[in-house]
């Protein structure tokens, strides 16, 4: 029976420990993805103000061009992660329970 009970206190430390790990500072999914949803907005508008800047005639067009891009490409790989959590909730909710 000693063997036993060690086992589960080891068990039970670690699962403390777990607990602790997740109330540490880390860093949550939801806020990931609020953060990368605020980056897209800040790189949007980013984008937007280059282009003013170029109507008014104080950047070039490759900054208009690379400001336009960068946001473009935070879209997409915004746009792509939200697909994969969206096919991920699929998947979960068609798990028989």
């Amino acid at each position: 029976m000693t063997e036993i009970k060690g086992i589960s206190e080891i068990l039970g430390k670690s699962l403390e420990e777990l607990k602790n790990l997740q109330t540490s500072g880390k860093e949550s999914f939801e806020q990931a993805l609020k953060d990368a949803i605020k980056e897209a907005t800040k790189v949007e508008q980013e984008a937007q103000k280059a282009i003013e800047e170029f109507a008014k005639g104080e950047t070039s067009i490759d900054k208009v061009v690379l400001a336009m891009e960068k946001a473009d490409m935070t879209l997409q790989t915004l746009i792509q992660v939200r697909n994969k959590v969206i096919t991920a909730y699929e998947e979960i909710s068609r798990m028989q329970v």
